[in-house]
Protein backbone atom coordinates (compact mmCIF):
# COMPACT_ATOMS: atom_id res chain seq x y z
CA UNK A 1 0.00 0.00 0.00
CA UNK A 2 1.11 3.33 -0.96
CA UNK A 3 0.93 6.04 1.23
CA UNK A 4 2.33 9.91 1.58
CA UNK A 5 4.62 10.43 4.18
CA UNK A 6 5.79 13.89 5.31
CA UNK A 7 9.41 14.62 4.00
CA UNK A 8 10.82 15.57 7.19
CA UNK A 9 9.98 12.29 8.24
CA UNK A 10 12.08 10.42 6.13
CA UNK A 11 15.83 9.91 6.95
CA UNK A 12 18.85 8.71 4.44
CA UNK A 13 19.50 5.31 5.14
CA UNK A 14 23.03 5.30 7.27
CA UNK A 15 23.99 2.03 5.40
CA UNK A 16 23.91 2.96 2.10
CA UNK A 17 26.96 2.79 0.26
CA UNK A 18 25.95 5.28 -1.82
CA UNK A 19 27.73 8.63 -0.07
CA UNK A 20 27.80 11.27 -3.31
CA UNK A 21 24.17 11.58 -5.45
CA UNK A 22 25.22 13.51 -9.01
CA UNK A 23 22.32 14.84 -11.26
CA UNK A 24 20.68 15.91 -8.18
CA UNK A 25 19.88 19.66 -9.47
CA UNK A 26 18.43 18.40 -12.83
CA UNK A 27 16.38 15.53 -10.89
CA UNK A 28 15.20 18.18 -8.78
CA UNK A 29 14.05 20.17 -11.84
CA UNK A 30 12.30 17.66 -13.14
CA UNK A 31 10.43 16.75 -9.85
CA UNK A 32 9.25 20.76 -9.60
CA UNK A 33 7.73 19.88 -13.14
CA UNK A 34 6.33 16.54 -13.21
CA UNK A 35 6.52 15.65 -9.42
CA UNK A 36 7.84 12.23 -8.24
CA UNK A 37 7.27 9.30 -10.97
CA UNK A 38 8.19 6.72 -8.32
CA UNK A 39 7.42 5.94 -5.14
CA UNK A 40 9.97 5.00 -2.36
CA UNK A 41 10.65 2.20 -0.95
CA UNK A 42 11.06 2.71 3.55
CA UNK A 43 11.16 0.86 6.52
CA UNK A 44 10.59 2.07 10.16
CA UNK A 45 13.45 4.40 11.73
CA UNK A 46 14.11 1.98 14.90
CA UNK A 47 16.11 5.29 16.64
CA UNK A 48 13.39 7.67 15.80
CA UNK A 49 9.66 7.68 16.28
CA UNK A 50 7.76 8.45 13.44
CA UNK A 51 10.55 8.10 10.90
CA UNK A 52 11.27 5.86 7.99
CA UNK A 53 14.44 5.25 6.76
CA UNK A 54 14.59 4.85 2.74
CA UNK A 55 15.70 2.04 1.45
CA UNK A 56 15.08 2.56 -2.25
CA UNK A 57 15.02 6.08 -3.50
CA UNK A 58 17.21 7.72 -1.15
CA UNK A 59 18.45 10.22 -4.35
CA UNK A 60 15.24 11.05 -5.11
CA UNK A 61 14.72 11.73 -1.66
CA UNK A 62 17.56 14.63 -1.71
CA UNK A 63 16.65 15.45 -5.04
CA UNK A 64 12.88 16.30 -3.65
CA UNK A 65 13.99 18.27 -0.52
CA UNK A 66 15.70 20.51 -3.11
CA UNK A 67 12.68 20.80 -5.17
CA UNK A 68 10.67 21.91 -1.64
CA UNK A 69 8.04 19.19 -1.78
CA UNK A 70 6.47 18.46 1.61
CA UNK A 71 5.69 14.86 0.83
CA UNK A 72 6.38 11.78 -0.70
CA UNK A 73 4.55 8.64 -1.73
CA UNK A 74 5.35 5.51 0.20
CA UNK A 75 5.57 1.62 0.38
CA UNK A 76 6.27 0.71 4.25
CA UNK A 77 8.00 -2.86 4.23
CA UNK A 78 9.01 -5.13 6.77
CA UNK A 79 13.40 -5.86 6.18
CA UNK A 80 16.29 -7.22 7.98
CA UNK A 81 18.86 -5.08 8.01
CA UNK A 82 20.70 -7.59 6.16
CA UNK A 83 18.11 -7.35 3.31
CA UNK A 84 18.10 -3.89 3.91
CA UNK A 85 22.09 -3.57 2.53
CA UNK A 86 21.59 -6.06 0.16
CA UNK A 87 18.23 -4.15 -1.36
CA UNK A 88 20.08 -0.59 -1.71
CA UNK A 89 23.30 -2.57 -3.09
CA UNK A 90 21.25 -4.14 -5.46
CA UNK A 91 19.43 -1.27 -6.48
CA UNK A 92 22.56 1.11 -6.74
CA UNK A 93 23.95 -1.64 -8.72
CA UNK A 94 21.35 -1.73 -11.28
CA UNK A 95 20.73 2.13 -11.82
CA UNK A 96 23.60 3.78 -11.66
CA UNK A 97 27.55 2.13 -11.63
CA UNK A 98 29.10 2.50 -7.92
CA UNK A 99 32.46 3.25 -7.61
CA UNK A 100 35.39 0.53 -6.61
CA UNK A 101 35.07 1.65 -2.72
CA UNK A 102 31.34 1.78 -2.99
CA UNK A 103 31.26 -1.69 -3.86
CA UNK A 104 33.50 -2.80 -1.57
CA UNK A 105 31.81 -1.05 1.45
CA UNK A 106 28.60 -2.71 0.69
CA UNK A 107 30.15 -5.93 0.34
CA UNK A 108 31.76 -5.56 3.80
CA UNK A 109 28.35 -4.49 5.08
CA UNK A 110 27.06 -7.64 4.13
CA UNK A 111 29.88 -9.83 5.00
CA UNK A 112 29.41 -8.10 8.68
CA UNK A 113 25.79 -9.54 8.31
CA UNK A 114 26.62 -12.71 7.88
CA UNK A 115 26.86 -13.31 4.22
CA UNK A 116 29.23 -15.14 2.80
CA UNK A 117 31.80 -14.74 -0.78
CA UNK A 118 29.57 -17.14 -2.32
CA UNK A 119 26.12 -15.84 -1.23
CA UNK A 120 27.02 -12.17 -2.19
CA UNK A 121 28.10 -13.19 -5.39
CA UNK A 122 24.60 -15.03 -5.77
CA UNK A 123 22.70 -11.96 -4.32
CA UNK A 124 24.95 -9.21 -6.53
CA UNK A 125 25.09 -11.07 -9.76
CA UNK A 126 29.59 -10.69 -9.79
CA UNK A 127 31.52 -13.22 -10.11
CA UNK A 128 33.80 -14.77 -6.59
CA UNK A 129 37.02 -13.54 -8.12
CA UNK A 130 35.15 -10.24 -7.92
CA UNK A 131 33.72 -9.94 -4.46
CA UNK A 132 36.98 -11.53 -2.59
CA UNK A 133 38.78 -8.40 -4.69
CA UNK A 134 36.02 -5.89 -3.50
CA UNK A 135 36.38 -7.25 -0.02
CA UNK A 136 40.28 -7.03 -0.28
CA UNK A 137 39.88 -3.33 -1.03
CA UNK A 138 37.23 -3.00 1.80
CA UNK A 139 40.52 -3.81 4.22
CA UNK A 140 42.33 0.04 2.57
CA UNK A 141 41.85 2.92 4.29
CA UNK A 142 38.94 3.94 2.88
CA UNK A 143 39.45 7.59 3.23
CA UNK A 144 42.79 7.69 0.86
CA UNK A 145 41.28 5.22 -1.27
CA UNK A 146 38.44 7.40 -2.33
CA UNK A 147 40.76 10.42 -3.08
CA UNK A 148 42.56 8.05 -5.03
CA UNK A 149 39.47 7.36 -7.20
CA UNK A 150 37.89 10.90 -7.64
CA UNK A 151 41.49 12.34 -8.49
CA UNK A 152 41.92 12.26 -11.91
CA UNK A 153 45.54 12.54 -12.52
CA UNK A 154 46.11 9.89 -10.47
CA UNK A 155 44.26 7.11 -13.21
CA UNK A 156 43.70 4.22 -10.55
CA UNK A 157 42.82 1.30 -12.08
CA UNK A 158 42.02 -2.29 -10.37
CA UNK A 159 45.03 -3.60 -12.15
CA UNK A 160 47.08 -1.86 -10.21
CA UNK A 161 44.74 -2.49 -7.14
CA UNK A 162 45.06 -6.06 -8.20
CA UNK A 163 48.97 -5.70 -7.25
CA UNK A 164 47.96 -3.87 -4.25
CA UNK A 165 46.44 -7.25 -2.86
CA UNK A 166 49.15 -9.17 -2.95
CA UNK A 167 50.83 -7.60 -0.33
CA UNK A 168 50.48 -9.36 3.01
CA UNK A 169 50.81 -6.58 5.40
CA UNK A 170 47.51 -4.23 5.10
CA UNK A 171 49.71 -1.37 6.86
CA UNK A 172 52.23 -1.30 4.08
CA UNK A 173 49.13 -1.49 1.61
CA UNK A 174 47.78 1.45 3.04
CA UNK A 175 51.23 3.27 2.94
CA UNK A 176 51.90 2.67 -0.82
CA UNK A 177 48.41 3.28 -1.94
CA UNK A 178 49.03 6.59 0.07
CA UNK A 179 52.51 7.70 -1.17
CA UNK A 180 52.34 6.48 -4.76
CA UNK A 181 52.23 9.12 -6.90
CA UNK A 182 50.20 7.61 -9.26
CA UNK A 183 48.66 4.31 -10.44
CA UNK A 184 51.49 2.20 -11.98
CA UNK A 185 53.58 3.45 -8.80
CA UNK A 186 51.45 1.64 -6.77
CA UNK A 187 51.70 -1.49 -8.71
CA UNK A 188 55.46 -1.39 -9.13
CA UNK A 189 55.79 -0.51 -5.12
CA UNK A 190 53.42 -3.43 -4.43
CA UNK A 191 55.79 -5.49 -6.17
CA UNK A 192 58.62 -4.44 -4.16
CA UNK A 193 56.84 -4.96 -1.43
CA UNK A 194 55.80 -8.49 -2.32
CA UNK A 195 59.28 -9.36 -3.13
CA UNK A 196 60.66 -7.79 0.39
CA UNK A 197 58.12 -9.93 2.12
CA UNK A 198 59.09 -13.48 0.29
CA UNK A 199 62.91 -12.20 1.41
CA UNK A 200 61.53 -12.25 4.97
CA UNK A 201 59.81 -15.03 5.05
CA UNK A 202 62.38 -17.32 3.51
CA UNK A 203 65.07 -16.21 5.36
CA UNK A 204 63.10 -17.03 8.73
CA UNK A 205 62.40 -20.78 7.11
CA UNK A 206 66.35 -20.96 5.74
CA UNK A 207 67.81 -19.61 9.06
CA UNK A 208 65.64 -22.47 10.79
CA UNK A 209 67.00 -25.30 8.73
CA UNK A 210 70.44 -24.43 8.81
CA UNK A 211 70.91 -24.41 12.81
CA UNK A 212 68.67 -27.61 12.37
CA UNK A 213 71.92 -28.81 10.89
CA UNK A 214 74.27 -27.40 13.61
CA UNK A 215 74.88 -23.93 11.22
CA UNK A 216 75.78 -21.42 13.78
CA UNK A 217 74.98 -17.46 12.76
CA UNK A 218 78.17 -15.96 11.65
CA UNK A 219 80.12 -13.35 13.88
CA UNK A 220 80.05 -9.96 12.57
CA UNK A 221 83.31 -9.78 11.21
CA UNK A 222 82.58 -12.83 9.11
CA UNK A 223 80.10 -10.26 6.53
CA UNK A 224 82.87 -7.70 6.63
CA UNK A 225 85.59 -9.72 5.82
CA UNK A 226 83.80 -11.59 2.74
CA UNK A 227 85.99 -10.13 -0.06
CA UNK A 228 89.03 -10.83 2.23
CA UNK A 229 89.75 -14.99 1.98
CA UNK A 230 89.38 -15.58 5.15
CA UNK A 231 85.70 -17.71 4.94
CA UNK A 232 85.23 -20.02 2.18
CA UNK A 233 82.03 -20.08 0.59
CA UNK A 234 79.85 -22.89 1.11
CA UNK A 235 76.93 -22.01 -0.88
CA UNK A 236 74.76 -19.09 -1.22
CA UNK A 237 70.79 -18.94 -1.43
CA UNK A 238 68.62 -16.48 -3.06
CA UNK A 239 65.89 -15.64 -0.89
CA UNK A 240 63.98 -13.87 -3.61
CA UNK A 241 64.06 -17.15 -5.91
CA UNK A 242 64.52 -20.11 -3.47
CA UNK A 243 60.95 -22.57 -3.80
CA UNK A 244 62.72 -25.66 -2.18
CA UNK A 245 61.33 -25.03 1.19
CA UNK A 246 62.03 -28.92 2.43
CA UNK A 247 66.37 -29.02 2.23
CA UNK A 248 69.51 -27.27 1.77
CA UNK A 249 72.24 -29.64 0.27
CA UNK A 250 75.70 -28.61 2.14
CA UNK A 251 79.07 -30.09 1.75
CA UNK A 252 79.91 -32.98 3.67
CA UNK A 253 82.38 -31.29 5.77
CA UNK A 254 83.83 -31.76 9.69
CA UNK A 255 84.09 -28.43 9.64
CA UNK A 256 82.14 -26.10 11.67
CA UNK A 257 79.56 -24.31 9.05
CA UNK A 258 78.23 -20.65 9.74
CA UNK A 259 75.59 -18.18 7.93
CA UNK A 260 75.26 -14.83 7.27
CA UNK A 261 72.57 -12.72 5.21
CA UNK A 262 73.91 -9.89 3.04
CA UNK A 263 70.72 -8.37 1.01
CA UNK A 264 68.15 -10.83 -0.28
CA UNK A 265 70.90 -13.90 -0.34
CA UNK A 266 72.28 -15.93 2.45
CA UNK A 267 75.60 -17.19 2.50
CA UNK A 268 77.13 -21.00 4.39
CA UNK A 269 80.43 -20.09 5.02
CA UNK A 270 83.29 -21.95 6.94
CA UNK A 271 86.67 -20.51 7.91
Amino acid sequence: MIQDIAIEQLDIHPQNVRKVYTDIDELAESIKARGVMQNLTVVPNPDKKDHYLVVIGNRRLTAARKAGLKTMPCSVVEMTEKEQISTMLLENMQRSDLSVSEQAQGFQLMLDLGETETTIAEKTGFSRSTVRHRLNLAKLDQETLTRREENKDFQLTLTDLYELEKVQDIKKRNEILKTAVSSREIAWKAKQAVKEEKIKKNAQIVFEILEEKGVKAAPKRAKEERWTGKWKEITNIDLSQWEDQTKIDLQDTKDQLYYYQYYDRIYVVKK
